[in-house]
């Protein structure tokens, strides 16, 4: 991790607030026009306020960041490894990232560029006479809600921020009038609260048809109460780390440090949630369908995590940005060579891989964790018969055709029979079966072993890193189908984690837990109250004991949202994106801070695997196994360097340069 040694401040975005008209009228081909012009005309108008929106990120371009204002939530974390260099994740969890990188600046600008733009439309939509005024009220609305949410964004990368106030910046002010400090957290915090609340006065409670993507009442409700959940977490919220970071001319302290107060923020938070569901409990539903007159938990959780299930009929997405899949589609399809019927339909360059810790996070059929089922056998290096193959092919209960993977004598571990639907859902393995069966050679089968269709021999990089790969948002109709989906920005199983979080932080248990077992009731797995009932082996009984049920909200969180831009947030505002998690006991355990934390997996590059001659203790290297099998030796994949700085990103350099007024991130100076 580099360090910066120069002091600087917030640039509040002079460029954005000299350009970002002129951004708008270079998007209208072929002609110019000036403001009043532009909000005289309805069509104008209504442009304007969709050039406003496309600030809005679709978080499912992770490899192409900055493109659509996706970021580099997954594989900047340990939620995953992108098997491709060259990308803004990779960097930034390699360490190489410092204040000067170019892309650390990117989000900070567009996203004050999206407010700036906001604040314009505000100021001059009343012009626009050619629209009712009930019309130029909504308008109005969405683009407050907007600039809400990017401050938002901002705040949950970069921390406390500069509030640019109503007005846009004008063109004529001086150098001198940009120079501001950053605002406090709280007054970040009540600015946020009181702009969702101005939008949501006047907006619609839902938006759907054309106006599809659009944010509403509902929208502006939910985003308000997970800022609020941000804001109560330990990252913001009496953070004694954070103590000395105060503005320099003034002397405010950036981070609230009265611990009086802490308990009020999560009741906040908690309330702003009682709110949402007071008034939209009944709107939104967690998405099931039937098979066979009975629940289809593994299609329900895969239907409404695809990506290609939006509008009227879901009505578990509260917020979405609509966009294109076809890179989405290549990046969690795997290589399947000797498949390349079907116009391409099976051949894709898997390249997000999970690693072995979040592989093993996901529960058993009957709702135990893995370490908790009698017949789960942990082995290390390169596994025997004994964990190896399944006689049958293992197919769903509910779906008695749908095959989670063939009968085999080594193609799959054990281990993985016997999983929660999620983990189907959610997990390429070796020896899983596609989900596209429909093709000329009916089932497919996946394999990542080194010589394997989609392995390291014949795929190269386009195979997991890890040797999992993330089968969330894969297509099922294949690649060739594949194109406009959406980008779920927030649904209802985030607002029921979030609940059940604050629910317990403010000692309200017993409805903490039910929110929780609603989550995993659509997971087809029993809820925690079933789970008390039954003798050991089926784990500790964590109804009514806070930090028991603090950890399995976690952990719920983690499986329910995996791939979905929250695992990096809530790993840095719980503050234990630098700890690690015992899987036998599930705590998380303080000791990576500041030092390498390491991704496991299978060894997908060899075809053998190296030992030691222990009885000699030469320490010398030979092969002892040759073949498919050392796939399986659980192996480092990944170091990664972490430092407490990086729980927030640094204030760009380039920002910083411009004034001596704000004070830097902790750590990066």
């Amino acid at each position: 991790m580099k360090n910066i040694f120069k002091k600087g401040t917030l640039a509040l975005c002079l460029a954005v607030g000299l350009n970002s008209c002129n951004d708008f009228f270079d998007a209208i081909p072929g002609q110019q026009y000036d403001l009043e012009d532009t909000f005289t005309n309805r069509a104008k108008t209504e442009q304007f306020l969709n050039n406003v929106y496309n600030y809005v990120p679709d978080e499912t371009l992770e490899r192409s960041a900055r493109n659509t204002m996706s970021g580099i939530w997954t594989t900047g974390s340990l939620e995953c490894k992108l098997s491709w260099d060259g990308n803004n994740g990779s960097e930034w969890a390699s360490g190489a990232t410092y204040a000067g990188s170019s892309w650390i600046n990117f989000w900070y600008i567009e996203y004050y560029k999206g407010i700036s733009r906001a604040s314009t439309f505000i100021m001059n939509v009343d012009r626009c006479l050619e629209a009712s005024a009930a019309q130029r009220k909504q308008w109005k609305a969405q683009a407050r809600a907007l600039r809400a949410f990017y401050y938002f964004m901002i705040f949950r990368s970069y921390g406390p921020f500069v509030i640019l106030g109503e007005e846009p910046i004008p063109l004529d002010i001086s150098t001198s009038e940009l120079l501001k400090e950053r605002n406090s957290v709280d007054e970040c915090v009540d600015f946020m609260v009181k702009e969702f609340d101005d939008a949501a006065n006047d907006l619609p409670d839902r938006y759907d048809g054309s106006n599809l993507g659009r944010i509403d009442r509902a929208a502006c409700k939910a985003f308000k109460a997970k800022m609020l959940l941000y804001a109560a977490s330990p990252l913001f919220n009496c953070n004694a780390d954070y103590a000395g970071i105060v503005n320099p001319e003034s002397g405010k302290q950036l981070f609230p440090q009265d611990k009086s107060q802490e308990r009020a923020k999560w009741e906040a938070a908690r309330s702003a949630y009682k709110d949402f569901f007071d008034e939209f409990g009944n709107t939104f539903s967690l998405y099931t369908e039937k098979s066979n007159g009975k629940t289809d938990f593994y299609e329900s959780y895969r239907k409404v995590t695809s990506g290609v299930f939006y509008g009227a009929d879901n009505k578990e997405q509260i917020f979405i940005r609509l966009a294109d899949h076809d890179m989405r589609a290549y990046e969690t399809t795997p290589y399947h060579k000797g498949f390349d019927d079907n116009n391409g339909a099976l051949r894709g360059g898997l390249g997000f891989g999970v690693p072995q810790e979040m592989v093993d996070l996901y529960f058993m059929k009957d709702g135990r964790r893995i370490v908790d089922d009698e017949n789960y056998k942990e082995y290390t290096g390169v596994p025997s018969s004994d964990y190896l193959g399944w006689s049958t092919d293992y197919n769903d209960v509910v779906v008695s055709d749908r095959t989670y993977f063939k009968a085999n004598s080594d193609k799959t571990l054990k281990q993985w029979a016997d999983r929660e639907p999620r983990f189907y859902t959610n997990i390429t393995f070796n020896g899983s079966t596609w989900l596209k069966t429909d093709t000329p050679r009916g089932k497919v089968t996946t394999e990542l072993t080194f010589n394997g269709n989609s392995g390291y021999a014949n795929a190269n990089w386009d195979t997991p890193y890890t040797g999992y790969g993330m089968r969330k948002m894969a297509p099922k109709e294949g690649r060739s189908g594949a194109n406009r989906h959406c980008a779920t920005l927030l649904r209802l199983a985030d607002m029921y984690l979030g609940y059940a979080e604050t629910l317990s932080a403010c000692e309200q248990r017993d409805e903490a837990i039910r929110y929780v077992n609603k989550v995993r009731a659509r997971a087809g797995i029993p809820g925690y109250k079933d789970l008390a009932t039954k003798a050991a082996p089926y784990g500790k009984n964590i109804i009514g004991n806070q930090e028991l049920q603090r950890e399995a909200i976690y952990r719920e969180r983690i499986i329910e949202m995996l791939g979905e831009g929250n695992y990096y947030f809530d790993m840095h505002r719980w503050m234990r994106a630098g700890w690690s998690q015992d899987e036998t006991t599930g705590k998380w355990i303080k000791d990576n801070e500041d030092k390498l934390l390491i991704r496991y997996g299978m060894d997908i590059d060899k075809a053998s695997v190296k030992t030691y001659n222990s009885a000699k203790n030469t320490g010398i290297e030979f092969y002892d196994k040759i073949g498919e099998g050392s796939f399986y030796n659980r192996i480092v994949v990944d170091r990664y360097p972490w430092s407490k700085a990086m729980l927030l990103y640094p204030v760009p350099y380039n920002e910083m340069q411009k004034s001596e007024l704000t004070v830097q991130n902790p750590l990066w100076n």
